[in-house]
């Protein structure tokens, strides 16, 4: 069971780490799918900020939660989160449908759809397994090992963020067709 646990919490971890990486490549896109949820009384900046915020958060959550699998308190923060996609999911269907949800910045097409709500769901549920306590010995990290540990959070942020970039890049490159 322990090793279920262990690989529900990487599994978490690795998704947050993709797509806090690949946010932070296209912030404008994702800021426009915050802006989605936000109403327009609050200022533009604000706003801007909080999809910065929601970037960095699942990138720091992502690494912490890889490196130090130990913390208990991560556990339920995750769930929280993984809630929380559930239900920008079921508002963003009955609301926006269609539109792009932008979970993977750059990286992803998906848009506000039934798929994606199955999808948020089964995240949801794989935090909460994550959330099932492991024997201490089952995880032993020393310190070298949570460097290294982090180094490969840090790079794999750094290779979402790229492959977003080249993504918007290669589709800005593509030549429009005329309207007929």
């Amino acid at each position: 069971m322990d090793v279920l646990v262990l690989a529900a919490k990487s599994a978490l971890a690795v998704m947050l780490l993709a797509a806090g990486g690949a946010k932070l490549a296209d912030l404008d896109a994702f800021a426009g799918t915050v802006r989605l949820f936000i109403p327009r009384r609050i200022p533009s900046q604000i706003r801007e900020d909080m999809a910065v915020g929601v970037a960095l958060a699942e990138l720091l959550i992502g690494a912490l939660s890889l490196a130090i699998p130990t913390i208990r308190w991560l556990n339920p923060v995750v769930f929280a989160l993984g809630c929380i996609f559930v239900a920008v999911s079921g508002i963003g269907y009955a609301f926006h449908r269609g539109r792009s949800c932008r979970c993977f910045g750059g990286l992803s097409r998906r848009k506000f759809d039934v798929p994606g709500i199955i999808r948020s769901v089964a995240i949801a549920a794989l935090a909460a397994v994550a959330m099932l306590n492991v024997r201490p010995l089952a995880i032993h990290i020393d310190t070298a090992a949570r460097i290294l540990l982090l180094a490969a959070a840090a790079l794999l942020a750094a290779a979402s963020f790229t492959a977003a970039k080249a993504l918007a890049v290669s589709r800005d490159a593509q030549p429009r067709l005329a309207p007929q």
